[in-house]
This record gives C-alpha cells, sequence and structure tokens, in this order.
C-alpha cells in the first residue's frame, strides 16, 4: 500500500498556506498526484417564518468562496509546479450549502485525504464538524493537520493508539505508509491492568513483518479522557504524528462521536490520522 494519490480539501482558507506545505512535503515522499478539491457552496435558503414573509436566502458564504478561488489556484498550482508534481485542482460550483458533501463524494478513489481541523473559537466559513463529517462518512483515511502553528508531518515518532478494536485496525493498517518511515512506533494502550494480557502484542508481531519497528507501552489514565491521555502520549514521546480509530455512530441525522475522538479532533496539537 502507498498514497499515490492524495486529495486536498482547500476550504479552510487560512490555512490553506500549511495545507499546501504539507501537501508538498507528502507528494514529494510518496511520489504521489496531488488532488485539489476547493467546493464553492451553494446558497443558504431559509424557509419562511409562517408570518407573511417568504424563504430567506443567503450567499455570503458563495460569494466568500468565490472571492477566494484565484488565490488559492495560483498558490496551489505554483506550488505544486516548485516540486514537480503532478496535480490537478477540482473544483465544484455546488448546488448544496453543505460544503463535507461534497467533499465526501470527491473522496471515495484516493487513498489518503488531507484536511485541516476547524477552529472552533471563532466564526469558520465551512461547517462546525465539517471534519466530523468527512471522517465517518469518506471511507478513507483522513490526516487532520492543526488549525494553527505549522503543519509539519514529522515520520520520524509515531504513536499509534490502540485497543484491539475494529476502528484501531482501519487506522493501523492505513496508516502503514507512514509507519514504513518511521524510526520509532510506540503502540499505546490505556489502562491495561498488571497481569492481563498483553494488548497490542499481536498487532506489533504483524507490523514487524511489515518493516515497522514497534514499541508496546501501556499509560495509566489517571481518570482523564482517553483521548487527552493520547495526545499526553504523543506529546511525551515526540511523536510527529498520532494515529488512532475514529469511533462514532449516526443517530437520525446527527453524528455522535466517542469521547477519545471528541477530545483529539477538539484539542489535537500535531497531524492526527482517523479512519472510521
Amino acid at each position: 500500500m502507498a498514497y499515490r494519490t492524495i486529495l486536498l480539501c482547500l476550504n479552510e482558507v487560512e490555512r490553506a498556506p500549511q495545507l499546501i506545505a504539507a501537501a508538498r512535503q507528502l507528494g514529494v515522499k510518496f511520489k504521489a498526484h496531488i488532488t485539489g478539491l476547493y467546493v464553492i457552496p451553494g446558497v443558504q435558503v431559509y424557509p419562511s417564518d409562517g408570518m407573511g414573509l417568504g424563504a430567506g436566502v443567503f450567499d455570503g458564504t458563495r460569494n466568500y468562496f468565490l472571492n477566494q478561488l484565484p488565490k488559492i489556484r495560483t498558490d496551489f498550482e505554483a506550488a505544486m509546479k516548485a516540486d514537480s508534481l503532478t496535480f490537478d485542482l477540482r473544483v465544484v460550483d455546488s448546488s448544496q450549502p453543505n460544503i463535507a458533501t461534497d467533499v465526501i463524494e470527491n473522496s471515495r478513489n484516493v487513498d489518503l485525504i488531507v484536511l485541516s481541523a476547524t477552529n472552533r473559537e471563532k466564526g469558520n466559513s465551512v461547517e462546525s464538524d465539517f471534519v466530523e463529517q468527512v471522517v465517518l462518512a469518506a471511507g478513507r483515511p483522513v490526516l487532520i493537520l492543526p488549525y494553527k502553528g505549522n503543519a509539519d508531518i514529522k515520520f520520524e515518532d509515531i504513536v499509534l493508539g490502540w485497543n484491539d478494536s475494529r476502528e484501531a485496525a482501519r487506522a493501523a493498517f492505513d496508516a502503514l505508509p507512514f509507519l514504513k518511515h518511521s524510526k520509532r512506533t510506540k503502540i499505546v494502550t490505556v489502562d491495561i491492568a498488571p497481569g492481563d494480557p498483553i494488548v497490542g502484542a499481536n498487532i506489533a508481531e504483524t507490523l514487524d513483518r511489515d518493516g515497522v519497528k514497534c514499541e508496546i507501552v501501556n499509560v495509566a489514565s489517571g481518570g482523564k479522557n482517553p483521548g487527552e491521555t493520547l495526545l499526553l502520549a504523543a506529546r511525551d514521546h515526540g511523536a510527529g504524528l498520532l494515529v488512532l480509530g475514529a469511533y462514532g455512530h449516526m443517530r437520525l441525522t446527527e453524528w455522535i462521536f466517542g469521547g477519545a475522538t471528541q477530545y483529539v479532533l477538539h484539542n489535537l496539537d500535531r497531524p492526527v490520522l482517523m479512519s472510521h
């Protein structure tokens, strides 16, 4: 497995320089084709209030993305050409206001999706749950970059969160191209009691056959959220990348995330690869 086709989501406009820089780094590392995706959302239509006023229309978000397109195109194409990468820029003029829907529809034929976390401390032009929607519905691994700071992806040290679940297994094998480039991979388990079977031994053995040298580390949460525990473990081990399964399901029309996944998405301070 290799990341030969990478989808770069460019609608987090304020983070476009960091996103493009990350795509360049990944494109060179994996000799990958980079597809930039930029969605121009449709207008938001509000229903009548029932008091004689007709339906309302808001086109501010659409106009914002239309106005940003020329710079996004120029910066993306210049960066790809600078490293002689193969690339294309896919601009979707959508009829619907939900950006995540078009991202999901365009993600099924790629090896890896790259996007930015949403800055929840300020107003944003993408949906507040944009990342959650993509992670749960795309069916592809998603590399999420922090919404602040630089976006360097360091391969030398990686932390893999492990609990023997389906989601953890998906994430581990979806991350193989990263793991194979690492010098040290820590398989981190949380709150395994002394005397219990060694959780992670089997996945460590399998990854070793793939050329990934692993060490199993069990950490105590001390009552903290498991997601916080994994982020702290990544920080303590100097990991440039955290890999973990995304736990969630759909209830009626709402995406419901597990506590660890939600915590990491809201607080990530380094690139995180998630699979569901």
